[in-house]
């Protein structure tokens, strides 16, 4: 069961928001459960209890704005899990919301093919955490998500894979690894690539990851690394 929650104080907006996630279930035979609030500290205080795969998310909320309730997913609840859609009536946020990392941007009036093309990018941003990486590491079989992985670093001839609270160690070149990984994954440096999903500030030079992790950009990766990032999810 696919989950989506929608918050925003106009009511008449979260109606209209539900009914095409309904119409969107209805035509794609998929069973999507909505939740709805009409402030951000009623949603902040559900979190811990209702859990959403995927928000739709007022900017100009009344109180506490859309992206306060953002930034409180992402750095004191720690969730980097909930693909949020931010709704507004003006286009003017971009730089505010990236380090959120919101799977869209949507301007009101708000149209079905909008909702239903996020829903579609929701759904495979899921299948793709849901991805198990494979490695052998000193004659022991092991597998992890890719969703866990923040980045691989090479150390001579081993390759260590970075994980939130631990660290994994096998054989390999990260040159040889590179094209077997999903394409949230970009090398940064020749002893470096990272997880998209994990990134929470770019510099011209830099990027810091999950757990405040800082790695360096080699200037030869520095103009593909701005298009990949661009390119990616923050299409708005």
């Amino acid at each position: 069961m696919y989950r989506i929650g929608i918050c925003d104080d106009e009511k008449n907006t979260c109606m209209e928001i539900e009914k095409m996630i309904q119409e969107y279930a209805k035509q794609n035979m998929t069973e999507i459960d909505v939740f709805v609030w009409y402030t951000g500290e009623a949603l902040c205080s559900d979190l811990g209890t209702v859990c959403i795969d995927l928000l739709f998310l007022d900017i100009e909320l009344v109180t506490t704005s859309g992206i306060e309730v953002g930034r409180y997913i992402r750095k004191e609840f720690e969730n980097h899990e909930i693909n949020i859609a931010y709704i507004s009536s003006k286009s003017s946020y971009a730089m505010e919301l990236f380090k959120i990392r919101p799977i869209d941007f949507l301007i009101k009036p708000i149209k079905y093919e909008d909702v239903a093309q996020i829903i579609e990018e929701a759904f495979k941003i899921s299948r793709r955490k849901n991805l198990i990486f494979e490695y052998h590491a000193k004659g022991i079989y092991g597998k992890v998500k890719y969703s866990d992985i923040i980045c691989f670093t090479s150390d001579n001839k081993k390759i260590n894979i970075i994980l939130t609270g631990s660290v994994i160690t096998f054989n390999g070149r990260l040159k040889e690894l590179l094209p077997s990984l999903p394409n949230n994954f970009i090398q940064i440096h020749q002893s470096y690539i990272i997880n998209l999903d994990h990134l929470s500030e770019c510099t011209y030079d830099t990027v810091t990851m999950s757990g405040e992790r800082i790695f360096n950009i080699s200037q030869p990766y520095r103009k593909e690394v701005r298009r990949q990032i661009s390119e990616f999810n923050w299409s708005y």
